[in-house]
């Protein structure tokens, strides 16, 4: 029986990019019917009595938060996957165990902090230039989220190409279900959103490219602008936000611009399904789930020329230069004003999306981690 423990850091953070794939891919492995294969979740004091169905063993000390989730992980983890008789230990959230007492597998899912520093808090930034090399010298193996990021591996931190493995996403089938009209005027008045509205999902940090989106935004034609709002569904934080954006906002009339902030996972199906299109003009990503969750959703997408984004997107959605702002407020201009572009790009991305499922991916990484013991 091999023995595979999972950090499970992240799943009871707020859902990003990174800790969506944690948890999702965390509850796809688990579900896997391995006769050969024995699952455990180590978590902080956040897992306890949690209810998840995940085979969780918790500690008494927390392991969110930067420091106390550093610490939790460098120590207590340490400590618990030892006393467990772990086999393989798989971190899907970037970071791991500097000294890991087992056989290591690590998710690094792209090289923003390297690429773009300058996007980062100077401390976060440091922190990861320093300590990501290092997890990836010692992990016997590494997986990413697009053939993208793997060749950014390969080329910025010269791992070995036999090393890593590009694993792309799923998508939740929550995002394919239809949802009642009532449902979605419910989650339209809880969260203060418009009739009509361009959709952006990410969180507010510089990189996403919001600043430019909402110069697009500044030059759609005035009967564009006056049937549809901009709504901006993330939230920032000290690590990431983007000082510039504020200010870009104020320069359009008062309530131009909708910021619900956070909206929780069982929200934003009916947040996508209610959008006109997502506006994804981010300048880099590993991957770039909200172009598939918008997909399966039934809303077409316009989104980056860039990074793994035309790897994800395929012909399924309209693809522009981010730094090109009136390349960005055409496309917007078109999905308003053209239904026929609109249902090609629906129909289009609802089969792209169908390919990309979280089983798909937990099969994918379950071959990876059984490769380093054989």
């Amino acid at each position: 029986m091999l023995h595979i423990g999972i950090n499970g850091r992240s799943i009871f953070r707020q859902l990003t990019g990174v800790q969506q794939y944690a948890r999702e891919v965390t509850r796809a492995l688990c579900a896997l019917k391995a006769d050969d294969v024995d699952f455990t979740v180590f978590t902080g004091r956040e897992g306890q009595g949690a209810e998840t169905g995940l085979p969780i063993v918790a500690s008494r000390a927390p392991a969110g938060g930067p420091v106390r989730g550093l610490v939790w992980e460098q120590t207590l983890l340490r400590r618990m996957v030892i006393k467990s008789g772990v086999d393989i230990l798989f971190s899907p959230a970037n970071v791991a165990p500097l000294y890991p007492p087992s056989s290591s597998v690590v998710t690094i899912h792209d090289l923003s902090f390297l690429l773009f520093p300058e996007y980062f808090s100077r401390s976060f930034g440091a922190y990861y230039r320093n300590i990501i090399p290092k997890i990836v010298k010692q992990a016997a193996a590494l997986i990413t989220d697009s053939e993208s990021s793997r060749e950014d591996l390969i080329t910025h931190l010269g791992v070995d190409p036999e090393k890593v493995t590009a694993i792309h996403l799923g998508v939740s089938a929550d995002f394919r279900q239809r949802v009642k009209k009532d449902d979605l005027a419910a989650v339209s008045r809880r969260h203060g959103l418009p009739p009509k509205f361009f959709l952006s999902v990410s969180s507010l940090e510089p990189r996403k490219n919001l600043a430019n989106l909402v110069k697009a935004y500044r030059l759609l034609s005035d009967d564009t602008t006056a049937e549809h709002k901009l709504v901006l569904v993330g939230a920032s934080n000290r690590l990431f936000s983007d000082p510039g954006l504020a200010e870009v906002i104020s320069r359009l009339p008062a309530g131009s611009v909708v910021t619900p902030g956070y909206i929780p996972d069982e929200d934003l199906p009916s947040v996508y399904r209610m959008a006109t299109a997502l506006v994804f003009p981010s300048l880099y990503e590993g991957f770039g789930l909200p172009v598939l969750e918008a997909m399966a959703a039934s809303t077409p997408v316009i989104t980056s020329n860039r990074s793994s984004l035309p790897e994800v997107a395929g012909s399924a959605a309209a693809l522009i230069d981010p730094e090109n702002i009136e390349e960005i407020a055409a496309a917007m201009e078109l999905l308003a004003g053209d239904s026929g572009t609109r249902n090609l790009l629906i129909e289009r991305g609802k089969k792209r999306a169908a390919a990309f499922t979280w089983e798909k991916t937990a099969a994918e990484t379950l071959r990876v981690l059984k490769s380093v013991i054989e």
